[in-house]
C-alpha cells in the first residue's frame, strides 16, 4: 500500500542532476540510461524506506514530502550515500512549511522555496532552510551554517544550512542585489516573465524599456526579472526608485550615490559611473522614468553609450527614445492571472473566494489591471464580488472618459477613486496628507506630520492604497506612484501649506537630531536613517526653497553637512548650501555665514578652490559685519585649506592660527578641532613631526572631551602619521590600529583610505616594499571610488613611498603587487593592514 499524501507540516524536498546534458554526451545515450535508472532506483527506495511521499517525478527531478523533517534528512543521506560512487550526483533542497493541497500534489509558496532552495545548491551538495532545520529533532544530522541569502522568487534574506561538513562553491542565490522585497509573492504571468529574461539577458539588449500606464505591473514584472536573470549578473542588480524624485538632474546622482560612486573634479558624472562599470556584467534597475524625460533619456544615452557593457532595465509609462532602447509593452493580465490575482488577494484579507463569472467579470471591466484588481480585493470584506461589481461598475461608468486617455489609465484612476470615496473623511484626510512624503514614511514621521494614529494607517494597508516594507532600519509606508499621484491631486489648497510646514518642521528636527548622533557612537545608526530619508530630506528642502523659507532650509543644509560630506554627496549639497548667497530668503547673517563656510568646504572637497574662496570670503564678510568670532574663526579654515592646496603655506599657517584663537576665545570646540589638525599638517608638511604630534595630541583631547567620534578618529589617525614619519613605526601602526578599526566602525571610508596610505608609507619605510604596493593599491581604488583626491602634501607622502617601493621590486613587480592590492575587496585590505599592527 503506498504511503498517504503527508498534511498539516510537512517537509518537502527536491533533487535535481547536475550537468545531465553534459553527462549524457559524456557517457552515450546507453550508459545514461541505465545510470538516470540506478538513479531513480537509490532515490526511490531511500524515500520509501522512510515514508516518503512522491509528488513528481520529471526527467530528471524528484519532488518527496516527508511528516518529519528528521525523515526526510535520513532519506537523503541515504541516497547521497547510495549515488557516492556512481557518475551522477544530485543537489537537494529541503524546506518545512504548511503547503496547500492540491492532490496529489502541493501548491503555494512553501514548494516554490524548496525548489528555489534546490536550485541554489551544487551537485553533492544539500542545502536546509531554517523551518527545515529547526524541525530536526535527532542529533545525527551535521548542519554547517551557510548564512543569508535572497532566492529568485524575491522574499527577505534567509538563513539556509548544509548537511555534511562537504567543501562546495557559494550558493547560486541572488548576489550583490539591491532589489526591495515585495510585500507579495509574484503570481501568474510565465509567458511575459519568460519574454522579458529573454530579452534582458540577451546579448544584443542594452537598455530595456518596459512601457504601460501606471498599475499595470511593470515594476514588479522587472523585479521578477532581474531577480530571474540575476545569476547572469554577476557583479550585482542596483535597484534605483525615481518616483520621489522631482528633478531630472539628480537621476545619475542617485544612481551614482546607491552605486557609492562619488562625482570626480572635471569629470562627467556619466563617464565616472562608466569607468567604474566598464567589463563588469551588472545591471542597472531604474523604476518610473518618466517624469524625469527628456533629461532622463540624454543621461541615459550618455550612460550607455559611456559603457557598452552596462545593462540598464527601465520601467516608464513611455518609451525614453534613445538608439540604445528596447522597448516592452507591458499587457494586461491574462483572463486567468486576473482572476488568480483577485481570489489571492481577497484570501490575504481573509475572504476565501472561488473563481466564478461575477469575479471575471470583475476583472474584465478592471480591465485586468493588477493595482484595479488588488484595489477592488481589499473591498471584499465589506462587499461581495457582485456587490463590488454593482458599484465600482457605476463608478467606472461615471469617471471614464476623455477620448485622448488611455482607456486603461481612465480605468485605473476611476477605481483608486472608487476606493478613496469609500474611506472615511479621516481616512480621506491621512491619505491626502501623506502624500508629502517622498520615498515613503516611518509610523511616526506619519503620525507627527499627518496627525493621526497608528489604527489609521493600518486601514489604508488594508485597503491596499497604503503599503509596508520590513527591509530599511525600521518599517516603512509607502504608495504606488499612482495612488501618490491622485492623492496629490486630491490634497486641497488650504490644506497643502499646513501639512508641507508640518513636514518640513519634522524633517529640519530629525536633521539638527542627527548632528551629535553622526559624531558619536551611534553613527552607523544615524547615517542609516537619513539615508533611507534623504528623499524626504529633499523634499523638505525644496519646499522651503518654494516658499522662501530660508530659516528651515539653511538649518536642515547646515544639518546635514556630516551626513552629505561622509557619503560625498558633496554636488546635492552645493545644491542648498549655495542658496546662502540670496539676501531674499529671511535667514540671519551667522546662518548664512555658516551655511556659505560649508559650502566652500565642499568646493574644496570637490578641487573647485576658486568658488572655495569665493565663498569662504563672503562667509567671513558677513561674519565679520555681525562681529561674530565664532563665524570668522570658521570661515578662515577653508580659506586655509585653498591657500595650503596652493602650496602658499604661510598664508595657510596664519589663517589656521587666527582661527584657533578666535576658536579659543568663542568656546567653539568644532572650529577649534579643525584648525588645530590643519595646523598640524602644516608642520607635517613642513617636516616638524613632533611638533605636529603635539598638536594631534591636542586635538584628540578635545575631540574626547566632546564625545566627537569622526573628529577622534580624525586625530587618532594624525597621532599615528606624525609616530611614522618621526620614526617610530611600531608605536604609530598600533595607532593607525586604533584609528582604522574606528573608521570602519563609523562607516567613514575616506578616513580609512588615509589610515590605509599611512600603513604603506610605513611598509615602505621597513623596507617591505611588497606589502607597501598593495596597501598603496588598495588605497588608489578605495580612493577613486569615494571620487577624493589627495592633497599635495599627502600625495607628497604617497609618491614618495610609490617610488621608494618601485625602486626596490622593480616596475613588473611593483606593478604586480600594486594590481592585487587594486583588487582587494575594502574588508580584506583592512585586514592586511591590521595584520602588521
Amino acid at each position: 500500500m503506498g504511503v498517504a499524501q503527508p498534511v498539516g507540516t510537512v517537509t518537502l524536498v527536491f533533487t535535481d542532476i547536475e550537468g545531465s546534458t553534459r553527462l549524457l554526451e559524456d557517457l552515450g545515450a546507453d550508459a545514461y540510461r541505465d545510470a538516470l535508472e540506478e538513479h531513480r532506483r537509490v532515490v526511490r527506495e531511500a524515500c520509501d524506506r522512510y515514508q516518503g511521499y512522491e509528488v513528481n517525478y520529471e526527467g530528471d527531478a524528484f519532488f518527496y514530502a516527508f511528516a518529519s523533517a528528521d525523515g526526510a534528512v535520513a532519506a537523503v543521506s541515504e541516497a547521497m550515500a547510495g549515488l557516492e560512487d556512481g557518475p551522477i550526483r544530485i543537489r537537494v533542497g529541503i524546506h518545512t512549511g504548511q503547503p496547500g493541497l492540491d492532490p496529489p500534489k502541493y501548491v503555494g509558496l512553501d514548494v516554490h522555496r524548496a525548489a528555489r532552495i534546490m536550485g541554489s545548491a551544487h551537485g553533492g551538495q544539500v542545502v536546509l532552510s531554517r523551518e527545515a532545520a529547526e524541525h530536526l529533532t535527532g542529533e545525527a544530522a551535521v548542519l554547517v551554517d551557510l548564512g543569508d541569502h535572497r532566492f529568485k522568487d524575491l522574499a527577505a534574506p534567509e538563513r539556509v544550512y548544509q548537511l555534511g561538513k562537504g567543501d562546495h562553491p557559494p550558493l547560486q542565490s541572488l548576489y550583490r542585489v539591491t532589489l526591495p522585497v515585495p510585500a507579495t509573492p509574484f503570481l501568474g504571468r510565465e509567458e511575459e516573465l519568460a519574454a522579458v529574461v529573454g530579452l534582458l539577458t540577451d546579448p544584443g539588449t542594452r537598455l530595456l524599456t518596459l512601457t504601460g500606464p501606471g498599475g499595470t505591473g511593470k515594476t514588479r514584472l522587472a523585479l521578477q526579472a532581474a531577480a530571474e536573470a540575476g545569476d547572469q549578473f554577476v557583479d550585482g542588480i542596483t535597484w534605483v526608485a525615481l518616483a520621489p524624485l522631482r528633478d531630472p538632474a539628480l537621476l545619475l546622482p542617485t544612481a551614482a550615490q546607491i552605486l557609492d560612486v562619488a562625482e570626480r573634479p572635471g569629470e562627467q558624472l556619466a563617464d565616472t559611473l562608466a569607468q567604474m562599470l566598464l567589463g563588469k556584467k551588472a545591471l542597472l534597475l531604474l523604476d518610473n522614468v518618466e517624469h524625469l524625460l527628456p533629461r532622463a533619456a540624454d543621461d541615459l544615452a550618455a550612460l550607455t553609450a559611456a559603457c557598452p557593457t552596462l545593462k540598464v532595465l527601465v520601467t516608464s509609462r513611455e518609451r525614453l527614445h534613445i538608439s540604445a532602447e528596447t522597448s516592452w509593452p507591458v499587457p494586461p493580465l491574462s483572463e486567468t492571472d486576473g482572476e488568480q490575482l483577485f481570489i489571492e488577494r481577497a484570501r490575504g484579507v481573509g475572504v476565501n473566494l472561488e473563481s466564478d463569472e461575477i469575479v471575471c467579470e470583475l476583472c474584465r471591466r478592471l480591465d485586468e489591471l493588477p493595482l484595479a484588481i488588488e484595489l477592488a480585493a481589499a473591498r471584499t470584506p465589506l462587499f461581495s464580488p457582485t456587490q463590488v461589481l454593482e458599484r465600482l461598475s457605476q463608478r467606472l461608468d461615471l469617471l471614464k472618459g476623455g477620448r485622448d486617455a488611455d482607456p486603461r489609465q481612465q480605468t485605473l484612476r476611476a477605481t483608486v477613486d472608487w476606493s478613496y470615496q469609500l474611506l472615511t473623511e479621516e481616512e480621506q484626510r491621512v491619505y491626502r496628507g501623506l502624500s508629502v512624503f517622498a520615498g515613503g514614511c516611518t509610523l511616526d514621521s506619519a503620525e507627527s506630520v499627518c496627525s493621526t494614529d497608528s489604527d489609521t494607517i493600518q486601514s489604508l494597508i488594508d485597503k491596499s492604497l497604503l503599503r509596508r516594507s520590513d527591509d530599511v532600519p525600521e518599517p516603512r509606508y509607502w504608495m504606488l506612484a499612482v495612488v501618490h499621484e491622485f492623492a496629490t491631486e486630491k490634497l486641497a489648497d488650504d490644506e497643502r501649506d499646513g501639512v508641507h510646514r508640518a513636514h518640513t518642521a519634522f524633517f529640519l528636527e530629525l536633521a539638527e537630531g542627527s548632528q551629535a548622533g553622526l559624531r558619536g557612537e551611534e553613527g552607523k545608526a544615524w547615517l542609516a536613517r537619513l539615508d533611507a530619508e534623504h528623499d524626504n530630506l529633499r523634499a523638505a528642502l525644496a519646499w522651503a526653497e518654494q516658499t522662501r523659507d530660508g530659516d528651515s532650509l539653511l538649518r536642515i543644509a547646515v544639518a546635514l553637512r556630516d551626513f552629505w560630506g561622509t557619503h560625498n554627496y558633496l554636488r546635492d549639497a552645493l545644491r542648498w548650501l549655495g542658496e546662502a548667497q540670496r539676501g531674499d530668503l529671511g535667514a540671519s547673517a551667522a546662518l548664512r555665514s555658516t551655511a556659505l563656510v560649508t559650502a566652500a568646504y565642499m568646493s574644496w572637497r570637490l578641487g573647485e578652490l576658486d568658488r572655495a574662496e569665493q565663498l569662504g570670503e563672503a562667509a567671513l564678510a558677513l561674519a565679520e559685519r555681525a562681529g561674530d568670532g565664532s563665524g570668522k574663526s570658521r570661515a578662515l579654515l577653508p580659506l586655509g585649506f585653498v591657500a595650503q592646496a596652493r602650496g602658499d603655506l604661510e598664508l595657510a599657517a596664519r589663517r589656521y592660527d587666527e582661527s584657533l584663537t578666535l576658536s579659543r576665545n568663542a568656546g567653539d570646540a568644532v572650529a577649534e578641532l579643525t584648525a588645530v589638525n590643519a595646523y598640524g599638517n602644516i608642520e607635517i608638511e613642513l617636516g616638524n613631526y613632533e611638533r605636529a604630534r603635539e598638536l594631534f595630541a591636542a586635538a584628540r583631547i578635545v575631540a574626547e572631551r566632546e564625545s566627537s567620534a569622526q573628529n577622534l578618529w580624525v586625530a587618532v589617525l594624525n597621532i599615528g602619521m606624525a609616530e611614522v614619519l618621526a620614526g617610530r613605526r611600531d608605536e604609530g601602526r598600533r595607532t593607525l590600529a586604533e584609528a582604522l578599526r574606528g573608521f570602519v566602525e563609523i562607516g567613514q571610508r575616506h578616513g580609512a583610505a588615509f589610515a590605509l596610505m599611512i600603513y604603506g608609507v610605513a611598509a615602505a619605510a621597513d623596507g617591505d616594499a611588497g606589502r607597501a604596493a598593495t596597501l598603496l593599491g588598495a588605497t588608489d581604488v578605495l580612493l577613486a571610488d569615494i571620487g577624493i583626491e589627495l592633497e599635495r602634501a599627502e600625495r607628497k607622502l604617497y609618491d614618495g613611498a610609490a617610488e621608494s617601493a618601485r625602486a626596490t621590486l622593480g616596475v613588473e613587480e611593483w606593478r604586480r603587487a600594486h594590481d592585487e592590492g587594486a583588487a582587494l575587496p575594502f574588508e580584506d585590505a583592512v585586514a592586511l593592514a591590521l595584520a602588521h599592527s
